[in-house]
């Protein structure tokens, strides 16, 4: 194996994602159907340089921008939906990583991060004891890459209301896995619950966090960078799947009876199924890749010149394009079987499996508030407010 350079830039970057995506493209289905637990590609994540795409260069990471993350994270999702979305999640919670003693961390022993965070579950229970430490108790009901990480960031409030986070080492006692992850997909993630009782966390691993604040800029980035990771899920798994359509097409499926062409990859009405397919994707690209743009300038703005418009700016436009990425990711996902044909839908192939990992997680909050944002912004000119979700 040739060794990475130190600080490859973004092409580089997406060039070394395409491919490692095509080595795990080709051993996928049969991980998905032995519903393998992708550890040793959580470990070769780590050991090209992925899980530290984020951490600064001064800390010994990779030093990229969110821009080539959204993009690495496409590519995966393309391959293998499961590994992309831990991916993904594992680069939210490292993103800006600007602790230096935890980014270290994270570079020295390649760990991988994830977080017990879901807002809509009751929160972790903070009680700080005599002697200076926290103890922890509560529930999360989704905790997606919890399962395979080394460390958590899990969010709750002390007594007095103050939000607060802690930095574990997911084998403290304490810690468990309720191993209740069974949807339609996204299986191999094992995004269930976790459940922390009478859990230690020293003084030195709590602080508190900031939420809900219009004036904050760590709180006003949070959203449009997290959701702007989902729409990048969205458009992987369609290109995920249009490109297997293609290969199987062009290698497998054969001419309708009635067609005039000889293969089914000459065939007018496949080409032009195909055709459809592909435009509304650039299409989709497009829109995803503007609303990446605009969360960058955000980023790059940081705390000293970002203002609350340009945050609402960032916020429409990439509630708008998961939207948009939502909509033609589930069609994409759907008509290919329309070109590949009845044998495709073999569960030997799991071409359904672009549709289910997207389908679950397009339910992450519902698309009707994302278009009621939308339509606030479009018809009164109102930015969304600085909230979970929005």
């Amino acid at each position: 194996m040739t060794l990475p350079s130190q600080h490859p830039g973004h092409d580089e970057w997406v060039a070394r994602a395409r491919a490692l995506a095509a080595e795990l493209a080709s051993t996928v289905v049969a991980r998905e159907r032995a519903n393998t637990p992708p550890l040793a590609q959580i470990e070769l994540l780590k050991a090209q340089g992925f899980s530290t795409l984020l951490i600064p260069r001064e800390f010994g990471g990779g030093g990229a921008r969110w821009l080539t993350a959204l993009e690495v994270v496409r590519e995966l999702c393309a391959a293998d939906g499961s590994l992309g979305v831990l991916l993904g999640y594992h680069l939210i919670s490292t993103a800006n990583m600007r602790l230096p003693e935890r980014a270290r961390q994270i570079v020295e022993h390649k760990l991988w991060v994830a977080g017990l965070a879901n807002s809509r579950d009751d929160d972790i229970d903070f009680v700080l004891k005599p002697d200076g430490s926290w103890r922890l108790s509560g529930r999360k009901t989704f905790c997606t890459g919890a399962r395979f990480a080394d460390r958590l960031v899990a969010y709750g409030r002390a007594p007095d209301g103050q939000t607060l986070t802690a930095w574990l080492p997911a084998d403290r006692a304490g810690i468990s896995f309720g191993e209740d992850w069974d949807h339609l997909g996204l299986g191999r993630t094992e995004s269930g619950s976790f459940t922390l009782t009478d859990v230690v966390a020293q003084a030195h691993e709590v602080g508190p966090v900031k939420v809900y604040d219009d004036t904050d800029f760590g709180a006003s980035l949070r959203t449009p960078l997290v959701h702007s990771m989902f729409a990048n899920y969205y458009v992987g798994f369609a290109l995920g799947a249009l490109r297997t359509a293609r290969d199987y097409v062009q290698t497998t499926t054969r001419a309708w009876h009635l067609s005039p062409a000889e293969k089914a990859s000459q065939d007018p009405l496949v080409i032009s199924q195909f055709g459809e397919l592909w435009i509304a994707l650039q299409a989709t690209i497009a829109f995803t890749d503007r609303a990446a743009g605009k969360v960058q300038a955000l980023i790059d703005a940081g705390p000293e010149h970002w203002t609350p418009a340009q945050r609402g700016e960032a916020a429409i436009d990439v509630a708008a394009a998961r939207t948009h990425a939502i909509r033609t990711g589930l069609d994409v996902t759907t008509r290919i079987f329309d070109s590949t044909g009845a044998r495709a839908t073999s569960n030997r192939n799991l071409f359904d499996r672009f549709w289910r990992d997207l389908r679950i997680h397009s339910l992450h909050d519902p698309v009707a508030y994302k278009v009621l944002e939308v339509g606030e912004y479009a018809l009164n000119g109102r930015h969304p407010r600085v909230l979970p979700y929005t």
